[in-house]
């Protein structure tokens, strides 16, 4: 088999509120499997870095000729993958583009209505499209022959005129064997210059997955993962971590899903850290599992060092959180955050309002929850109602599924999806009270800049979150 050469393209939204930029840790965890095991020749294109990325992509696929270009998207980046899809097609029509990432993952079919899109990965990329590389390079044009696709886990595709899918993947189980991602790849500095997943501060940082997947049942997840849990030996998150620090990045940012769902490891990782002498700043965008935090892990992670903790509430009703499937322990959750704020470790919390069947007495009690934790910061969004997710179907049930609604509008920020029993007009109005009552609180900007990571950029930040939460919902309000 001849050396494939591999383009991929991480995909972003083109309207998002979402200010800040993350490195495509996925795109470098398959450009480095791609590397090992078919020695592969591999570009990454990072929409997010390049002033006109379309352009960017065509200059890639003329240059370069690749045997495949992948694309990687969230569902709020889907428009700029499909456009991203067809400037391929433009270019090199015999190209094969496969698409991966949470928009195919949890919606194939959408994805492979384009005519553009030849095939879709499901769920986790490194073997699946890495199979499916080495077939396109064995076998010529003839790779899409169906019977050659079926016998690729993990995959979708179109024939005759319908949606095919091959058996599912099943999950990697040893997580060590990966190659840690391809960081030469991109120019991981220049996310140095712009603000993270994280609300630590514009500094040097990079990601990590030290864990995969999330055992537990909430009905909005994508499921990306899988619900089985999968982690790493604290002796390759060690690893990792001196290597990272040696790039230069003093702080690290893990984005798996439940970091801490066993906590042993979680402590060892922390241990080993302390051991080696390594003492980054640890932040956790994602979001830890508060309800299981134990305060001896949270003295060990001041210890090490730490940016910022998330925690996700998402609601303060105990109806609503059995409904979900989330079922946190509100009483422990606030436990962890007082045990945080009294080591005076920046923390934020992630609330939804506008559930299905959600009163406003429910809407108004996670509100209050918020505004009186010791949180930090608290970032309230509104519920989106994934394909293929359990949200999706309370959604469909309650007779609430959005109409016209694009894939640009599944937003992280602002989607417009209020599916309560609260009307629109009363829902904006608390829903400006969530952010207002919180921040403007003389106490909690105090704590803020008291023990903020980076300080720098706070004014800024503020203004912007200010700005985009009053410039949508007077948006809204204009349409409504």
């Amino acid at each position: 088999m001849r050396r494939p050469e591999v383009l991929l393209f991480k995909s972003r939204s083109l309207a998002s509120k979402v200010t800040g930029s993350t490195p495509p840790l996925g795109l470098l965890y398959i450009a480095a499997a791609l590397r090992e095991r078919l020695n592969a020749g591999v570009r990454v294109i990072d929409a997010n870095l390049e002033a006109d990325p379309l352009k960017a992509l065509r200059d890639a696929v003329r240059s370069a000729r690749p045997d495949v270009v992948g694309i990687s998207a969230l569902t709020a980046e889907a428009f700029l993958a499909h456009a991203a899809a067809a400037a391929v097609k433009a270019e090199s029509p015999g190209t094969p583009v496969v698409m991966g990432g949470p928009h195919p993952s949890s919606d194939p079919d959408l994805a492979l209505k384009d005519p553009n899109i030849d095939a879709a990965v499901i769920g986790e990329g490194e073997d699946t499209f890495t199979e499916l590389a080495r077939l396109i390079a064995e076998e010529g044009p003839g790779w899409k022959k169906p019977e050659l696709l079926r016998a690729v886990d993990g995959l979708a595709y179109a024939a005759e005129g319908k949606t095919w899918a091959s058996k599912p993947r099943a999950p990697i189980e040893d997580l060590d064997a990966l190659p840690f991602p391809a960081w030469d790849l991109i120019d991981y500095k220049r996310y140095w210059t712009r603000g993270s997943m994280a609300s630590a501060g514009i500094r040097p940082y990079l990601t990590m997955f030290t864990s995969r997947g999330c055992p537990y049942r909430c009905v909005y997840c994508h499921q990306l993962f899988g619900k089985t849990f999968r982690a790493r030996s604290p002796e390759s998150v060690a690893e990792e971590t001196a290597r990272l620090m040696k790039m230069g990045a003093g702080d690290i940012e893990i984005l798996d899903d439940i970091a801490n769902f066993k906590q042993d490891r979680f402590d060892r990782i922390l241990e080993l850290l302390l051991e080696r002498g390594l003492h980054p700043a640890l932040s956790f965008p994602n979001a830890i599992r508060a309800d299981l935090m134990q305060e001896h892990s949270i003295d060990l992670l001041k210890r090490v060092g730490v940016g910022e903790v998330s925690v996700a509430v998402e609601t303060a009703s105990g109806r609503l959180q059995a409904l979900l499937g989330k079922n946190l322990s509100l009483e422990k959750v606030t436990r962890t955050i007082n045990l945080l704020a009294d080591r005076r470790i920046f923390t934020r919390g992630f609330f939804m309002l506008g559930f299905p069947t959600e009163t406003e007495e429910e809407l108004r009690s996670t509100i209050s929850f918020a505004h009186s934790s010791r949180l930090h910061l608290a970032l309230f969004f509104t519920p989106n109602p994934f394909r293929n997710t359990g949200l999706y179907d309370m959604f469909a049930k309650a007779g609430k599924l959005p109409k016209d609604a694009g894939t640009i509008d599944y937003e992280y920020y602002g989607s417009p999806f209020n599916a309560s029993e609260v009307p629109d007009a009363r829902y904006r109005l608390l829903y400006r009270w969530a952010y207002y009552g919180f921040y403007l609180n003389p106490l909690r900007a105090l704590r803020i800049a008291r023990d903020r990571p980076s300080v720098a950029d706070i004014p800024v930040r503020a203004w912007k979150l200010l700005r985009n939460v009053v410039s949508f919902r007077r948006l809204k309000e204009t349409a409504a």
